[in-house]
């Protein structure tokens, strides 16, 4: 290659910060005892907390609370057996708990209650498999069921039902993988599938406004892979808060579109964990309970993002860098930049015409600074001609060009 003398000429394109501010407040200490795989609701004005792998074994009780401080237990021993990795709904006005396991194996009993206190089975075996690690919602006048584990393999069939005893199978292959310990949401009129694990840790993002058909909104979110996370719709977003992969995370995303996500902390106040609980109670967020290095009760909640501009102004521009060495070069060239911020970015080679020559860097990276070398080669490996050529930086939000 040292017949080719390539000229790099820098040009940036960088991303907006956010002029805005999360801040995650701890409430007083709760009464019940430190627990993960639990569920969370709110119903008639307050937060219940039920079951869980607790500290003292696998629990059925049932907690509730008017402000997330102060705890009454509503039950020590609910008529539905102790049970973890279940999923709860509110729907006509009822407290739901649908399957589980414990350790006499899966469970497919559906529950209900009026008062917290006394519990209705509505079916000991409804029509989907024994499962745990599933998820429910409320859509369209239905409860809805899917995912899970079954004890062969990770379900991707959704079912629905108006009364918690008779279940419609509305697709017994959804169009993502089968998977565990995922986020569900329901936002902008459709039920959201986010993440969890399929088979390994993932990422991605699906959609549906009938339980039956699925569209993908991305295969790769801006957050990176995990499971046992949480999540909300919240002041018009989507939330993911937590969880884990190959470590316990405490970072929190949100999105409008379910394909570009935005990073409102990196590291919260709170410890990283898994298998918490969260909901939207009092006009703000609240998370609670979980699993890091053993097992919390700490409840801390927020109320987003405060301060947020619409029209936000960078203030990246004079911290992300980018250069090449040698420039020119002969050969090859060592590519630095560093990130002041966490982001999604690309680093691409492109020629004055505007072809794109070769993508250096297509992926999430954590604020620092990195190196990345160009050999001169194209997509192909082909080696280009001496030249003028454009290195591009991109992160999300806003464009500026140096």
């Amino acid at each position: 290659m040292s017949q080719y003398k390539v000229l790099i000429i820098l040009v940036l394109f960088c991303a907006s910060l956010l002029n805005a501010q999360m801040t995650w407040t701890q409430a007083p200490g709760p009464g019940w005892n430190a627990r993960d795989l639990f569920t969370a609701v709110v119903f008639d004005n307050k937060i219940w907390v039920m079951g869980g792998d607790a500290t003292g074994g696998v629990k059925n009780d049932v907690w509730y609370s008017t402000n997330g401080s102060s705890w009454t237990r509503a039950c020590s021993s609910a008529q539905w057996i102790i049970r973890n990795d279940h999923s709860s709904v509110v729907f006509d006005n009822k407290l739901w708990v649908l399957g589980g396991q414990n350790a006499s194996g899966w469970l497919n009993d559906v529950w209900y209650s009026t008062d917290g206190v006394i519990w209705t089975q509505a079916t000991d075996s409804a029509h989907w498999l024994p499962r745990h690690g599933h998820n429910s919602c409320v859509f369209d006048n239905k409860m809805w069921v899917m995912g899970g584990y079954d004890g062969i393999a990770n379900e991707d069939d959704v079912w629905y039902s108006t009364n918690g005893s008779t279940w419609t199978r509305a697709t017994d292959s959804a169009g993502w993988h089968g998977r565990t310990n995922f986020g569900l949401v329901v936002y902008d009129n459709k039920m959201w599938v986010i993440g969890g694990y399929a088979g390994g840790m993932s990422h991605d993002v699906w959609y549906s406004t009938n339980g039956i058909n699925w569209t993908q909104a991305t295969a790769s979110a801006n957050w990176s892979i995990r499971y046992g996370h949480t999540a909300l719709a919240f002041d018009n977003k989507m939330w993911v808060i937590s969880g884990a992969s190959s470590s316990m995370m405490r970072d929190v995303w949100y999105s409008t579109n379910g394909i570009n996500w935005t990073m409102a902390i990196q590291t919260a106040p709170w410890v990283g964990r898994e298998f918490h609980s969260s909901v939207v109670f009092d006009n703000k967020m609240w998370l609670m309970g979980g699993y890091d290095v053993g097992r919390r009760n700490d409840v801390w909640y927020s109320t987003g993002l405060n301060g947020i501009e619409d029209n936000q102004k960078t203030n990246l521009t004079s911290n992300l860098m980018l250069n090449a060495e040698p420039n020119p070069t002969k050969s090859s060239a060592s590519i630095n930049y560093t990130l002041p911020v966490s982001a999604k970015i690309s680093l691409q080679i492109y020629n004055t015409s505007g072809a794109l020559i070769k993508t250096l860097v297509d992926d999430y990276r954590t604020s620092g600074t990195y190196s990345v070398i160009w050999n001169g080669k194209d997509q192909y490996d082909q080696p280009f001609a001496s030249g003028i050529y454009l290195c591009i930086i991109e992160t999300p939000k806003q464009n500026l060009a140096k």
